[in-house]
């Protein structure tokens, strides 16, 4: 007879599986870090800041500060599901290097990952930058352990003040190089800041299997150092919004994101400046 335990990992394995490929912006590998990234809606190829610089390594040439983040994901409330999340930045030169490690699973399924990142500044209105990944996947039972080794990179645009285009490619690499087949995915968008006090941006993602999504998101200031997020996703369809307070030493963000069939995910992150 299978014991009720037996069942229950059961049930939580496969879950797992069905959240990893329904709300990871590339695939199940995708970096979900950043509360403000999950108010946005993940809409952040265009956007500056601590954990955009992980989404859009180009951002990271605009960081002038050491810093050091955290953040959690907790997916509609299944501790099994949750995301943990921290990272670096170190300028250097006239860009930053920046590193960052997340847990994803528990002990029965689970997926480490590590990035080593560099962005840089080419000019006043180009940036560009790059990230070495690691993904070390491990499973109970008949599951097969696995180590990916990839890299993505970036660019971002200033064409006139107050415009911004990004573009990004994750795992710009054929599969015949690997073992598994991991996805290739292009993003681009553009943010424009209609003052100094709200921001909007869209992004258009698509892999190789064909995919596309569509996203959309807005920050607005209402009081000094506090600002509101809200966004919107296609697929799978969701909306977002959020809530954040940047000061000079310390930003915190609270962010969450809907499934169209699972729920609602909240996200904190926590950002130290230290100079």
């Amino acid at each position: 007879m299978i014991n009720k335990n037996s069942l229950q990992k059961v049930f939580i394995m496969l879950t797992f599986l069905v959240v990893s490929v329904a709300v990871s912006s590339q695939g199940n590998y995708g970096l979900t870090a950043g509360a403000r990234q999950v108010g946005l809606s993940y809409a952040t190829v265009t956007t500056s800041g601590f954990w955009s610089s992980f989404h859009n390594q180009a951002s990271l040439g605009e960081i002038d500060r050491f810093s050091l983040g955290i953040n959690q994901d907790n997916r509609f409330g299944i501790a099994e599901l949750s995301n943990k999340t921290f990272a670096f930045i170190l300028p250097k030169g006239n860009g930053a290097l920046g590193a960052v490690y997340s847990y994803y699973g528990y002990s029965e399924y689970n997926r480490h990952t590590a990035g080593l990142s560099y962005g840089m500044k080419l000019g006043q209105k180009l940036s560009v930058g790059i990230q070495a990944d690691l993904f070390s996947t491990r499973g109970a039972g008949d599951y097969q352990n696995t180590n990916e080794l990839t890299f993505e990179a970036g660019l971002l645009f200033i064409p006139v003040e107050n415009l911004r285009i990004g573009l990004h490619a994750f795992n710009p690499l054929p599969n015949s190089l690997r073992d598994h087949d991991m996805p290739t995915v292009i993003r681009l968008g553009t943010g424009y800041y209609f003052s100094s006090q709200f921001m909007a941006c869209v992004e258009l993602e698509a892999n190789n299997t064909g995919e596309t999504v569509l996203r959309v998101g807005s920050e607005y200031e209402i009081l000094s150092k506090f600002l509101v997020r809200g966004g919107f996703m296609s697929d799978p369809m969701g909306y977002s919004f959020g809530f954040g307070y940047s000061g000079t030493i310390l930003q915190g963000d609270l962010g969450f994101i809907t499934h169209e069939n699972l729920g609602l995910s909240p996200s904190l992150s926590i950002v130290i400046f230290i100079r």
